[in-house]
């Protein structure tokens, strides 16, 4: 049966690969899509059987989960998984300490599952978070206390955390997807408050280990003294920082319920926050400029899939930013010496941009964007709270960054956004640069909304050199972009908000 099982996958797998289910454009291509479906819904009550037996559930989970994400809609295969799978038995799965490797399967089933209301639904009534905080207390703290030292690390848990990394990103994906699919129904109040608590006091030292920002290489002679270990990072790493910062973002939406239960621990939160993105914003690289000595973040490939990507040429193909700071990092066979804080590759000038060097670039940008979303929401809710009571309390007032912070963000994305539209003036560019380039315009714009939060609650303007710096790349960004019409929404809401943080500047340019 187990090679029957086996088989089925390999069929789906080669026929997604091989099917228009990126989008059909004719009537041929629809009607192989219906085949397919109709194919596979047959198969959902018969895997949710099989999913009983013990020798069969994790692979009949790959496959039904599979199925589910590649071939049919929600509205589709959810009665049937509703009608024939015996949910509260599949969860107990999560306490079988004879199949952990199982565990990130399961999860990324119950993450399909959450992507639903009635799933949600579904994994809340059979106990699904209750059977988290278990999981997560046998393999994260595994029997023993947990501690912060100074520096933010985790003393004495170091194999809590490189263990278990997929479950506390997949664990964390999952409830906030719930949360998500939920909406603003009291049902997802009461998760809310049920699991801030959990996530921000019990195992505040989870979330403060993924927020922790690595060391950056310094030029002062005075600052550079040798020490044994270079801070070091993996993709699945940032990978987990990124749900961390996703669950923040959507449990700071419900305002209340946040303010309720963070009391004063969410300043410790925006301070961390605001470290890694200070650390991001210094990753300031400009095409032909002399490479920092150093990689400012060491991230050398772990798994298989990370080499497998080394091999593979870089998709987007930027020179500025993090795109040409992290190939520095991502060299999996380093010789350092020991110098300063960093720990400088002898070989760095051979080092070559990679698909897994743009794939930790990009996650970095991901990071950043979450970051400023989750202050931006801070932001937004203490200017809501002004309102209310009709002056700015700045004792209570959340930390933003400071300008020179925004101002490295803003600086990277627009030569990076004005790179790629001057690279690629055809009129079919490629849905990953399309992604990147939308998603440094989000954080351009979130970033200037921080900065004339600032602005306004010190009471201070932009700095005349800062000014004339940033209307001379604007121009620059205005003229890439135009002609690319996947960038007009984007654009149109960037020189809104420039308008509130430098006024007069686009019509003195003519941009408006």
């Amino acid at each position: 049966m187990e090679l029957l099982l086996m088989l089925v996958l390999s069929t789906l797998e080669f026929t997604c690969l091989n099917s228009p289910l990126g989008g059909v454009t004719d009537m041929e291509s629809v009607e192989d899509l219906a085949k397919i479906s109709n194919a596979t819904i047959v198969l959902l009550p018969i895997f949710c059987n099989y999913i009983t037996t013990a020798e069969h559930c994790t692979l009949s989970l790959t496959i039904m989960d599979f199925i589910l994400r590649s071939f049919l809609t929600p509205d589709t295969w959810f009665p049937i998984i509703q009608t024939h799978l015996e949910l509260q038995h599949v969860i107990l799965k999560l306490h079988d300490k004879n199949s952990f490797a199982s565990i990130p399967i399961l999860l990324k089933f119950f993450l399909t599952l959450a992507r639903v209301k009635g799933g949600a639904v579904m994994l809340l009534n059979s106990g699904f978070l209750t059977s988290l905080r278990v999981l997560f207390s046998e393999y994260l703290d595994g029997g023993s206390s947990s501690s912060i030292n100074g520096e933010g690390s985790i003393s004495n848990s170091s194999d809590k955390i490189e263990k278990p990394q997929h479950i506390w990103g997949l664990g964390l994906a999952v409830v906030t997807a719930m949360i998500q699919s939920l909406g603003g129904s009291s049902t997802c109040t009461d998760i809310v408050d049920n699991v801030i608590p959990y996530f921000f006091s019990e195992k505040a030292y989870m979330i403060s280990y993924y927020l922790n920002a690595p060391d950056f290489p310094s030029d002062d002679p005075d600052k550079k003294r040798p020490r044994a270990q270079r801070t070091q990072t993996s993709l699945a790493a940032l990978e987990e920082t990124e749900h961390t910062l996703m669950l923040m973002c959507v449990l700071a939406k419900h305002w209340n319920s946040w303010v309720k239960a963070m009391k004063e621990m969410d300043s410790q939160l925006r301070e961390k926050s605001i470290h890694l993105l200070a650390f991001i914003s210094r990753g300031t690289q400009h095409h032909g400029e002399s490479a920092i000595r150093g990689a400012p973040l060491l991230c050398p490939p772990t798994l298989k899939e990370d080499f497998d990507l080394c091999k593979k040429a870089p998709f987007i193909k930027s020179k500025n930013g993090w795109f040409a700071l992290s190939p520095l990092g991502c060299v999996s066979k380093q010789k350092f010496t020991a110098v300063s804080t960093a720990l400088i590759t002898k070989d760095q000038a051979n080092t070559v941009p990679t698909h897994f060097s743009d794939a930790i670039a990009l996650q970095i940008y991901r990071i950043t964007f979450l970051i400023l979303k989750f202050l931006s929401l801070q932001a937004e809710g203490a200017t809501r709270r002004a309102e209310e009571v009709g002056f700015v309390d700045l004792a209570h007032f959340p930390e933003l960054p400071m300008p020179e912070i925004l101002h490295g963000l803003q600086d990277q994305a627009i030569a990076i956004v004005t790179e790629l539209c001057e690279a690629n003036k055809s009129d079919r560019v490629h849905s990953e640069i399309k992604g990147v380039c939308c998603l440094l315009l989000q954080i351009m714009e979130m970033a200037l909304y921080l900065e004339l939060c600032v602005l306004q609650i010190c009471g201070i303007r932009p700095v005349l050199g800062r000014v004339e710096d940033f209307s001379k790349d604007l121009k620059s960004l205005i003229r890439a972009t135009e002609g690319h019409a996947f960038l007009k929404a984007s654009m149109k809401s960037l020189k809104h908000i420039v308008s509130f943080v430098y006024p007069r500047l686009l019509q003195s340019e003519g941009f408006m």
